[in-house]
């Protein structure tokens, strides 16, 4: 297509992908890619400047600019025309100024240049260069190759070596000439029954948490760590050992990971693929990359080297399908399934990538990935392979309206626990992998097998849970599948519904039923029973209804915690309170005036009744805290601020 003399190109399936996400979250940097490449050494500014140009001369993929005819996106190529590279004199201050206010300015998308370099001088041996691309017209893999072929630019420059006229490199052009063809094969209709069949029936669950993804900011950060060279010459010598790919290795523990803190087993994870099927694109700039959707079951039963050969098994399977595009898939979905709301198939993405650069002379080089702040996943995990530093270094963007750094910090220690486990126990099974260290649990049984804990004589249970939420309010204090408390939120809403209890008449001997499925919300119960004076009764909804009806009856219990379903199934005399209403947790929160004391009830839990009606066993405050401090029991109560409550429960 042409027009006003410009040739016009379709968009590749790869950058249609980006131009969807820049019309959802339009004006942010969503889809900048950036890097900051700091060299030690002697530096020619000159031959630097003219390296650059002479890589975007090779190659069209950075002249490309995007434009809109009729609503429909198009791209057209710029011809090359040497271009004066921005050099700027700072001092290290400025330079970390600079580039931090640098990397937060989006590109504007249509009808613009969509790479810029800027060179940075901070001394005579100290030159930094920034390179930024839009995602439409770069992945990963081309800011790889253009900074490696800067450096050869570079080289033959200075040593005067190699031709001074840029041999243009293949053309991005072409790849857009391959999806057409393809697009009309059969193996394109191949795949894509492959896919409508993987998700005939959509996964319950796709993140960590339950939202809707376009109603929060895409406002992110981003968290680095490198692994213990241990860990990572642990995680190698597995591989091979094992015959199993590092990227098979992490994909597996992600899904371990993902099983163990959601409970589900039939989870969906994004996996960034290369996309480069041919050996001409390997060697080609521009945006090829593609995101699967990879689903998979996790057997809690299964030995771990049968799950991860399964996990290597999907991912060939699908590498023969990954040229199918994602966007295309939730179109297809969309159709064949017009009932239904498909927003998107997982919130949580992995890729491994491996990194290696070209010397720059005698100068040292370092290159640092920068993050753009913001992501439209809830959080992506980068494992990049650092292969000149001999180390691994996992980076993870996540939205911080969905996690605090609190929750991703737990998030990073829990999944590489699980890396550290299945490198020591490849015979074990997924069911026996923990999201504890080994130095955690051993730390833990020391605590518990310490005999000589100093006694609280003066509190109550609920107390020493004030105490806590008052040293780390921000800390995740109660953890179930999709949902979790910190510690003032899980303290706030008890005392709200404590001071509901007490309008009741509940205080210091009063007993509450407290009939609800595991859950936060059992939690909330619990505490506020206590935090009203009162004591528990812990009712399960599994039990008949004539059971519960007697337990409810015998211990006197004017009011009952529980939900409207439980209520509805399970008919009784009490006062009934629906832990679920919101209108609960509304009113004054702040802490209530302790009125229960040690020798005051803490819970009454009635017997099996094998031999006749259940009786109660009561417990007092006293008796709890003693049993849990000096006999070492797990404890709901954590007074240590390590992990959440019930984490350890």
């Amino acid at each position: 297509m042409t027009q006003h003399n410009v040739q016009l190109f379709t968009l590749s399936q790869p950058q249609q992908r980006i131009w969807y996400t820049e019309l959802v979250y339009p004006n942010r940097n969503t889809s900048t890619i950036i890097t900051t490449v700091k060299i030690k050494g002697t530096v020619r500014i000159d031959a630097l400047q003219e390296a650059m140009n002479r890589v975007v001369a090779q190659n069209d993929s950075f002249r490309i600019k995007i434009t809109v005819r009729d609503g429909i996106p198009y791209q057209y190529v710029e011809p090359f025309a040497a271009q004066s590279i921005e050099t700027l004199q700072v001092t290290p201050e400025e330079a970390e100024l600079w580039v931090s206010h640098h990397n937060a300015q989006p590109f504007p998308l249509l009808d613009s240049q969509l790479y810029r370099f800027v060179i940075l001088q901070l001394g005579a041996e100290d030159t930094w260069f920034s390179f930024k691309m839009h995602h439409i017209i770069s992945d990963g893999v081309t800011m790889e190759q253009a900074i490696n072929e800067i450096t050869g630019n570079y080289m033959s420059i200075v040593h005067g070596t190699g031709s001074d006229t840029p041999v243009p490199a293949n053309s991005y052009l072409d790849f857009i000439q391959t999806e057409q063809s393809y697009e009309q094969s059969e193996r394109y209709q191949k795949d894509k029954v492959y896919w409508t069949e993987k998700f005939a029936d959509l996964p319950e669950v796709t993140g960590l948490k339950s939202y809707n993804p376009l109603t929060i900011s895409t406002a992110a950060r981003r968290e680095v760590y490198t692994l213990e060279h241990e860990l990572y010459r642990g995680v190698t010598a597995f591989c091979e050992a094992h015959n199993i790919s590092i990227f098979t290795f992490f994909l597996a523990a992600l899904y371990i990971f993902l099983h163990k803190t959601t409970g589900e087993q039939d989870l969906t994870v994004g996996t960034l693929y290369a996309n480069r099927t041919l050996k001409k694109e390997k060697n080609t700039m521009g945006m090829f990359v593609s995101t699967v959707a990879t689903r998979l079951q996790v057997e809690p039963e299964s030995e771990l080297l049968t799950f991860l050969h399964g996990v290597g098994k999907e991912q060939a399977s699908i590498l023969r399908h990954q040229r199918y595009p994602y966007n295309k898939i939730m179109q297809d979905l969309r159709e064949q399934q017009s009932g239904t709301d498909i927003g998107r198939l997982f919130g949580v993405t992995i890729q491994y990538r491996t990194l290696s650069f070209s010397r720059f002379d005698e100068a040292i080089q370092q290159v640092h990935t920068d993050f753009c702040g913001d992501t439209v996943s809830d959080f992506d995990i980068a494992m990049i392979d650092m292969l000149d530093d001999d180390k691994l270094v996992l980076q993870l963007d996540y939205r911080t309206e969905l996690f605090s750094e609190q929750e991703i910090a737990r998030i990073i220690h829990q999944f590489l626990s699980v890396v550290e486990h299945m490198v020591k126990g490849p015979q074990k099974r997924i069911q026996e992998l923990s999201l504890m260290s080994d130095e955690e649990r051993t730390q833990i049984m020391d605590v518990f097998n310490a005999t000589a804990v100093p006694f609280p004589h003066d509190a109550g249970i609920h107390e020493l849970f004030e105490e806590q939420a008052e040293r780390s309010p921000d800390q995740t204090a109660v953890v179930f599948g999709n949902q979790s408390l910190t510690y003032r939120e899980l303290n706030e809403r008890s005392n709200s519904l404590a001071r509901i209890l007490q309008v009741q008449g509940v205080g210091p001997d009063k007993l509450v039923g407290l009939m609800v499925q595991r859950s936060v919300e059992m939690i909330v119960g619990l505490l506020a029973v206590l935090k009203a004076g009162g004591a528990y009764v812990p009712i399960d909804p599994e039990f008949p209804s004539s059971r519960i009806e007697y337990m409810m009856e015998d211990s006197k219990a004017a009011v009952l915690l529980t939900s409207r379903d439980l209520a509805e199934e399970h008919p009784c005399h009490a006062n009934a309170i629906f832990l679920e209403e919101a209108a609960l947790y509304q009113g004054e929160s702040s802490n209530l005036q302790a009125i229960a004391r040690p020798e005051h009830l803490a819970y009454v839990i009635y017997t099996s009744g094998s031999t006749g009606n259940p009786k109660g066993v009561m417990l007092q405050h006293r008796s709890v805290l003693n049993f849990s401090l000096n006999q070492g029991c797990k404890s709901t109560l954590s007074n240590r601020g390590e992990r959440p409550i019930l984490e350890i429960t």
